[in-house]
């Protein structure tokens, strides 16, 4: 009788830590738009950052050159998708190295961030 209520115990004990281990993990990058370490256009027209799971909010600012914000205001969570984070940006933007910064809240509440850079050709 002991052990099945010890067995019973161990297996229900493995469940819940299996059911609990991936509301644990964080939402990982799947693309981003300019590619990370890619090349794009000047004439690119916004940036964007998708997630592999739904965010709740979110922002993401741009730089470029002379650490300017080339970035029209701090963007947030794209309306057709769930899982991404778009921004448009400036007009006339050079060429030259920008950067990308984002902030997160996941669907599971972890706030999370990073950024990712990227180069601009004419």
């Amino acid at each position: 009788m002991r052990i099945r209520f010890t067995l019973t115990f161990l297996i229900a004990a493995c469940a819940a830590i299996a059911i609990a281990v991936p509301a644990l993990a964080h939402t990982e990058i799947t693309s981003t738009s300019p590619a990370r370490g890619g090349k794009a256009k000047t004439s690119i027209r916004s940036v964007k950052v998708t997630f592999g799971e739904q965010i709740r909010s979110g922002s993401l600012r741009v730089t470029g050159p002379g650490n300017q914000v080339v970035s029209l205001g701090k963007g947030g969570r794209d309306p057709r998708n769930v899982r991404r984070l778009a921004v448009s940006l400036k007009g006339s933007l050079k060429a030259g190295k920008y950067h990308a910064s984002w902030k997160v809240v996941a669907a599971d509440g972890h706030k999370q961030h990073g950024s990712f850079s990227f180069r601009l050709r004419r």
